[in-house]
């Protein structure tokens, strides 16, 4: 890793940097560990705030956030096409828009109460191990639909395919590795 490796279309990187990350091998501990504080944060000190409140604040975060997330991403693939690493800025965790709808929707959920069942459980259970493998699903996903012969459906008909795809395949996966009292251990 010293020597770096190949990243998006040749680029070297030292430690795992390339164009679609900059973090190198801390990727999941440099902006993801400060949503984790927030998340433990709005739990362990919940906003004492109304629901109309929250909401007053939390939707134009949100909207705020995807607007710039959204155009934005329109605006730099107009003018960079095909550059990857600069289409790519504006999905980053670290940057205030990703904030302002990560801290909405926190928000929001840290506010619900729902009442634990066997079933929620283990589902949540699991939610760790999905996290750790959902990625390489999304791209087999895409490549699924492709393969069938859906890829000319509409994006906006193919993008929740395909999450719904990788998060099932994920999801299954996680559960056969719970199943072994070895594999067990490094999902949940």
């Amino acid at each position: 890793p010293a020597l770096g490796y190949e990243g998006n279309y040749g680029n070297m990187g030292i430690l795992g940097v390339c164009d679609w990350n900059p973090y190198g091998m801390f990727y999941n501990f440099s902006g993801f560990l400060g949503y984790m504080v927030l998340a433990h944060y709005l739990t362990k000190y919940p906003l004492a705030w109304s629901w109309k409140k929250t909401l007053s604040i939390t939707i134009p975060f949100f909207l705020i956030g995807f607007a710039v997330t959204f155009f934005g991403f329109l605006e730099t693939q107009k003018h960079f096409p095909g550059q990857y690493s600069k289409l790519e800025v504006l999905w980053y965790f670290s940057g205030i828009n990703v904030f302002l709808m990560t801290f909405a929707i926190f928000t929001i959920v840290s506010r619900l109460r729902i009442k634990a069942g066997p079933v929620l459980s283990k589902v949540a259970a699991l939610t760790f191990g999905v996290y750790l493998c959902h990625f390489f699903f999304v791209q087999c996903s895409y490549d699924f639909v492709n393969f069938i012969g859906l890829g000319g459906l509409p994006s906006a008909v193919k993008i929740p395919l395909m999450a719904c795809l990788a998060s099932a395949v994920s999801a299954a996966l996680v559960w056969l590795l719970s199943l072994n009292r070895w594999t067990r251990k490094s999902i949940m």
